[in-house]
C-alpha cells in the first residue's frame, strides 16, 4: 500500500531541497510546516537527517567558495543554542511545536522581505549562530538568522558558507538528539528514506540558482506564507 503521507513528505522535501540549493537556505522553512501537520513526530529529526546529506552535497559542489574564517564564530555559538533547543524539544507538546514552526516561518518571511541587513561581524555571526542553534533544534528552521547576516556576500560564497554551517549544525543536532533519546531507530530509517528525494532536489536546485534574484524570491515568500498558514491552522484546530 502506498503511504500518502510519505509521498507528500517526499515531495515537499524535494521542493525544499531545490530551494535550499538555489538560495542557500529554505528547505525546512518550506517542508517543516507541512510535515508537522500530519506527522509532527518526524519534525525536526527527519529534516535534520536530510539537510545533513544535502549540505554535504552542496558544500562539496561549492567547496572552493567556502570562507572558513567567516563561519567559525557561528559554528562555535551554535553549540549552546542547540543544547538549549534540544532540551526545549523534550518539554513541549506537539501543538506548541506546530505554533513554534509557524512562528519561525513568519519571522523568516519578515526577515527576507523587510528587515535591513546586518553587517557580518564576529558578534553578529555569533548571535546568529546561537539563535540558529535554538530554532534549528526545535523546529529544523535554522537558516534565516544565518542568511540575514550573510546576505550581502557573493552568492556562491554565501551558499558555500551556509552549506558548511548547516552540515556541521545538523551533525551536532543529531548527536545531541541521540544522547537525549529523542531520535529512534525508526526515525533514522524514515529520515534516510527521504535522502533520494533530497538529492533529487539538489540537482533541480542547481538549475534554479540563476533565477534567485529576479524570479525565485517572490515564489519562495509565497510558499513560505502558505506553509505558515497551514501550520497555524493545524495547531489551532486541535
Amino acid at each position: 500500500m502506498i503511504d500518502l503521507y510519505w509521498c507528500l513528505s517526499a515531495f515537499v522535501i524535494f521542493l525544499g531541497c531545490a530551494i535550499q540549493t538555489a538560495l542557500g537556505f529554505g528547505m525546512a522553512v518550506v517542508a517543516a510546516p507541512i510535515i508537522v501537520l500530519f506527522k509532527p513526530e518526524w519534525v525536526p529529526v527527519i529534516l535534520t537527517i536530510v539537510v545533513l546529506a544535502l549540505s554535504i552535497r552542496n558544500a562539496w559542489n561549492l567547496r572552493n567558495n567556502v570562507e572558513w574564517k567567516l563561519i567559525t564564530p557561528p559554528m562555535i555559538s551554535r553549540i549552546p543554542g542547540t543544547i538549549l533547543g534540544a532540551w526545549v524539544l523534550t518539554q513541549v507538546p506537539h501543538q506548541v511545536l506546530q505554533l513554534m514552526v509557524a512562528s519561525m516561518v513568519l519571522i523568516a518571511i519578515l526577515i527576507t522581505a523587510f528587515a535591513k541587513p546586518f553587517k557580518s561581524t564576529v558578534t553578529s555571526m555569533s548571535i546568529a549562530g546561537l539563535i540558529s542553534g535554538f530554532t534549528g533544534s526545535t523546529t529544523a528552521i535554522g537558516g534565516p538568522p544565518m542568511a540575514l547576516v550573510m546576505q550581502h556576500g557573493a552568492s556562491n560564497n554565501t551558499r558555500a558558507n551556509l552549506s558548511v554551517y548547516f552540515g556541521y549544525s545538523c551533525l551536532l543536532s543529531l548527536v545531541i538528539y541521540q544522547m537525549m533519546g529523542i531520535i529512534t531507530r525508526e526515525l533514522w530509517l524514515t529520515g534516510l528514506s527521504f535522502i533520494p528525494a533530497g538529492l533529487a532536489g539538489f540537482y533541480a536546485g542547481i538549475h534554479l540558482r540563476g533565477w534567485v534574484d529576479t524570479r525565485f524570491r517572490p515564489l519562495l515568500l509565497i510558499l513560505c506564507s502558505i506553509s505558515a498558514v497551514i501550520a497555524f491552522y493545524g495547531a489551532l484546530s486541535y
